[in-house]
């Protein structure tokens, strides 16, 4: 199952100019994505509005907490299960 996470955390908590901070959050959860069960489909980050874009495929969204720990108490993160949207609109407009 696809899903879009959404990670946004204030300037104050931001690690972008701290590397070691970098390696302990992003870093980390990034590794800890690689070494489950949770695959990364696409990862994308607007660093001025401090957000960062997930699509990943997971059996549930737990597996994504699990590997989203590390950022979990820098801010705050929505998961919502995504589909394709070429698979909606043929399965749409093909009447089934």
């Amino acid at each position: 199952m696809l899903f879009h996470v959404k990670h946004t955390h204030s300037w104050e908590a931001c690690p972008y100019h701290d590397p070691d901070r970098a390696r302990a959050t992003f870093g980390k959860a990034m590794a800890g994505i690689m070494e489950s069960e949770v695959e990364l489909i696409g990862a994308y980050v607007d660093a001025a509005a401090h957000t960062t874009f997930l699509i990943l495929d997971a059996t549930s969204a737990g597996q994504i907490e699990e590997a989203l720990a590390p950022v979990i108490d820098i801010g705050w993160a929505e998961t919502r299960p995504v589909v394709d949207f070429a698979e909606v609109l043929n399965r749409v407009t093909e009447g089934g």
